[in-house]
């Protein structure tokens, strides 16, 4: 019975791979000027090229075997690295709905942006729900940012938060031992008290921080640095409001952002017609075939139907079945 099943479903991944050409052969572009095509064909073409940056901004991707975390940092700063290689993608729409992240990774992803734009490839920025602190630090670089007049954006500084168990650790009697190298390798340590030495440097650590971070919106936004420290106290800001202050161009929808790219693209490449528009899952082309709300409710186990050798290297990997 194992074999059979086996059997089974090497077949049907078979039928799953030998459906994909069919699909792209039979897909119609019913618009004929090209101007909104999505299709796996757009990336052997001109095209705009769609990335999509969600969540937390750290050097972490969550992937599987079959499909990656849509959104992750690092598969964002990939994606932008591989439109500045490929000849075809002409521009790119970058949507943000990210709380901000790490400074280092919302540095690298600020420079690949910068890098696009060096390279001559318009990048527009769309704002979703929320692109505060690392989020705006990214959009900054961009050629021109709309925003849902609701958007909130802004939050321009960096923050440390820290905690001291030290009166607690006494009351429970714990008595933390601490054998360090340098005088400062226990800095912000939980077990003791801070000393002015200690903050100095802390404060010191963020403000350069803060200085890189209002340097790079003073450069993207073109905007004096001393005008743009007023702006970054902290605060956060409505789209409608960042517009009134200048850390946003325009209010508007994703839609209305990829329109205005369209223009842009238009002018600078001399066309008659809107480019195609590359705007793919991050999930591949086989997890999206197999995942199916029919197999959950039937409690289909595929990793039984699998061969045993495969299913060993599924064992540590999130399955697309239960994303």
């Amino acid at each position: 019975m194992r074999f059979d099943q086996r059997v089974y479903a090497w077949m049907l991944l078979g039928l799953c791979l030998a459906s994909i050409p069919c699909a792209f052969i039979s897909q119609k572009d019913n618009d004929k000027d090209n101007s909104s095509s999505s299709g796996f064909m757009s990336k052997f073409n001109d095209h705009i090229q769609v990335v999509r940056l969600s969540g937390m901004i750290i050097d972490k991707t969550e992937a599987g075997l079959l499909s990656s975390k849509t959104g992750a940092s690092m598969s964002v700063l990939k994606e932008l690295k591989e439109a500045l290689k490929d000849e075809n993608t002409k521009a790119v729409l970058l949507r943000i709905n990210s709380p901000g992240g790490t400074v280092p990774t919302s540095q690298e992803l600020h420079q690949a942006v910068v890098n696009l734009k060096k390279a001559g490839k318009p990048v527009v920025i769309s704002m979703g729900d929320l692109a505060a602190s690392g989020g705006y630090y990214i959009a900054c670089a961009g050629d021109k940012i709309y925003a849902n007049p609701g958007t909130l954006t802004g939050s321009i500084g960096v923050i440390m938060n820290l905690m001291n168990f030290k009166d607690l650790t006494g009351k429970i009697g714990v008595n933390p031992v601490t054998i360090k190298s340098g005088k400062f390798k226990d800095i912000a340590s939980p077990y003791r008290e801070m000393t002015p030495e200690d903050r100095e440097i802390l404060t010191n650590l963020i403000m350069d921080s803060y200085d890189q971070f209002t340097r790079a919106v003073a450069d993207g936004r073109k905007m004096p640095l001393d005008k743009i420290k007023t702006l970054a106290d902290g605060r956060i800001y409505s789209g409608r409001q960042a517009k009134k202050v200048g850390l946003v161009d325009e209010l508007g929808s994703m839609t209305d952002a990829l329109a205005d790219l369209q223009t842009i693209c238009r002018k600078k490449y001399n066309l008659d017609k809107d480019l195609a528009v590359k705007d793919q899952d991050s999930q591949s082309i086989l997890a999206n075939l197999l995942e199916s709300r029919t197999a959950i409710e039937n409690k289909l186990d595929l990793q039984k139907l699998l061969p045993s050798q495969l299913v060993s290297n599924l064992s540590n990997q999130p399955l697309w079945l239960y994303q």
